[in-house]
């Protein structure tokens, strides 16, 4: 469904300043609103998941670099 200028319900009205220094009633899909929500969403839950992620690698890197000082300690390196 396309939204029109008479269908207040699909349209998101917000204020901006204009370049003579009013102000301007701006409308833009709330369709693309909400994406834009849903991606900022995606985007917070992608860095999450990169901050485990990487936090993950570290202790692996931790984890490994014990076996071996116990491996060396084992074999009289």
């Amino acid at each position: 469904m396309e939204p029109n200028q008479n269908n207040t319900s699909e349209l998101s009205v917000y204020v901006t300043n204009s370049e003579a220094g009013g102000q301007t009633l701006q409308q833009r899909p709330v369709g693309l609103t909400i994406t834009l929500e849903k991606i900022d969403r995606v985007l917070t839950d992608v860095q999450a998941q990169i901050k485990h992620l990487r936090l993950y690698s570290t202790n692996l890197r931790l984890g490994k670099a014990q076996l071996a000082g116990m491996e060396a300690k084992w074999t009289g390196e």
